[in-house]
């Protein structure tokens, strides 16, 4: 077999502890091949790539690159080697410009003051013009998509050979993704090895040419991707179908839990629409379309510039977050890192964040009482963690997901609004927060599902509002034969015909 610029995983296992990480695991990945590397949360993915690059050391088996044996005992070593990570927990400094951050990622900070911009290399430089930014800017300075771009940089400022991508699109806008697989085709063709970690299975289908799944630590298949379709990843990722990813919709909502009227803020205005109790009413739109800025200003993040809203038959207009509560609205944010979780607390602490005046008594906290709210709403929603006084971080994209839920279910909100609920998370995880949504609403919570995946928006509405430019552009049924025709006419702010019709 031909093994120039070959990378081999062979019979690789790894335990920790009593858990069996990694177990015989086998499989190639070929020279100038972008692959996707696929499962569920626990499937061995992280531990892997741990492996290939020195931050963990296997039990047993072997790494091959073009035929020898990789022995990578440290992350240094294995930079030294041309092999690279760009994690999702970024590693720059804020501080230093983006020239600076690239030169440290490959120099002695010390020499650092004898590096000049025209060192930088060629493909950093097209990384850089891609992005219009200039090289003195401090990172601090930029949006998270564009310090992506720039770790990638400066992997790539290493003489990459492997390029090890992990959910790189968790924090891109739509246009810095289309500039990451410029940036990945043009490494591709260098022949640089490409190893491309992500959930949401589109990308799989956008930038991959093969793909390998894993489960429970072991090896599951490897196929081109065009053999492939959502489908079957998903049934060899979780052994579920597709169609079983969304439950049963509701069909009997209640009474009005919000009536909109011309409502107008910054970024959206003149909105109109009800919602009903256990309804599940999805919003629809690109980047900028106005559905987080209309849901933020329902939550009194900021105030509207005119119109009205009925809360449940009665006049409502949110002073600020907290009035927002205590009218019943709960708020799921969409950036979990960001907005949603408290990174430097711990699980329980971040279970009853929301709570807390309902917890203490005479202004006295109890710590018994804490850990029992928050052990009650985890066994709730089924989350897998470890300690309650663990960190937050310790816990996956998906049961940090549900712990933000939990915050918001232990407030009892009578309208709960979920802004992007399943990104970045596995899709066993978004299978469970689907159930749980849907739970939620048979009970007779109104919901608002935010989301930019179309299956998702589909699966779980009950009704579809699409926005386009800040207004509400359409209103659709989930019933509706031409659905999908329809949401992706709505988005894009132009009228819907049937195939053939003539326009007027």
């Amino acid at each position: 077999m031909e093994t120039d610029g070959v990378l081999s995983i062979r019979n690789v296992s790894k335990r920790f502890g009593g858990t069996q990480a990694l177990d015989d695991v086998s499989f190639d990945v070929q020279k100038g091949e972008i692959h996707a590397l696929l499962g569920e949360n626990g499937a061995g993915k992280s531990t892997l790539i741990k492996i290939i690059s020195g931050v963990v050391q296997k039990d047993r088996g072997s790494v091959f690159l073009d035929g020898r044996e990789l022995k990578v005992r440290n992350a240094q070593q294995s930079r030294e080697l041309g092999i690279n990570v760009v994690y999702q927990e970024l590693s720059l400094i804020p501080d230093l410009s983006v020239a600076e951050n690239i030169f440290a990622s490959s120099v002695n900070m010390n020499s650092m003051k004898f590096m000049r911009i025209g060192n930088l290399g060629s493909d950093v430089m097209s990384i850089v013009e891609m992005l219009d930014i200039d090289l003195r800017t401090p990172v601090r300075n930029l949006g998270i998509g564009a310090q992506q771009m720039v770790e990638i940089a400066g992997a790539i400022s290493r003489k990459c050979r492997i390029l090890i991508l992990d959910e790189p699109t968790a924090s891109l806008t739509n246009e810095e993704v289309k500039i990451l697989y410029r940036i990945i085709r043009m490494l591709k063709d260098q022949g640089v090895i490409i190893i491309f970690i992500s959930h949401k299975l589109s990308e799989v289908f956008d930038i991959a040419d093969r793909a390998t799944v894993m489960k429970d630590g072991r090896y599951v298949a490897t196929d081109r991707v065009g053999n492939l379709d959502e489908n079957s990843l998903i049934k060899l990722m979780t052994g579920r179908d597709l169609h079983d990813m969304y439950p049963p919709k509701g069909d009997s909502p209640g009474a009005f839990a919000l009536e909109v009227g011309d409502y107008s803020g910054s970024g959206f205005r003149s909105v109109n629409f009800s919602l009903r109790e256990g309804e599940i009413l999805g919003m629809a739109g690109l980047t900028g379309a106005g559905r987080t800025e209309f849901c933020t200003t329902l939550f009194g993040v900021q105030p509207s510039t005119g119109g009205s809203l009925r809360l449940f038959g009665k006049d409502f207009a949110p002073r600020d977050v907290l009035a927002a509560m205590r009218a019943g609205i709960g708020y799921l944010p969409e950036d979990r890192k960001q907005t949603g979780v408290f990174m430097q607390m711990d699980i329980k602490e971040n279970t009853v964040a929301a709570t807390i005046d309902g917890i203490a008594r005479h202004g006295i906290l109890s710590a018994a009482k804490i850990n029992e709210c928050a052990r009650e709403m985890i066994g709730k929603l089924s989350a897998k963690t470890g300690l309650l006084r663990d960190r937050i971080l310790s816990l996956s994209g998906g049961n940090q997901q549900k712990i933000v839920l939990g915050r918001w279910l232990l407030a009892n909100p009578r309208i709960l609004i979920v802004d992007e609920p399943t990104r970045g998370i596995d899709v066993g995880a978004k299978f469970e927060i689907y159930q749980i949504l849907r739970n939620l609403a048979r009970s007779g919570m109104a919901i608002i599902l935010i989301s930019s995946e179309l299956p998702e928006i589909i699966g779980m509405s009950d009704r579809i509002l699409t926005f386009y430019k800040g207004k509400v552009s359409m209103e659709i049924d989930c019933h509706d034969p031409f659905l999908e025709e329809k949401i992706g006419c709505g988005i894009m702010g132009s009228s819907f015909r049937k195939s053939g019709e003539a326009e007027a």
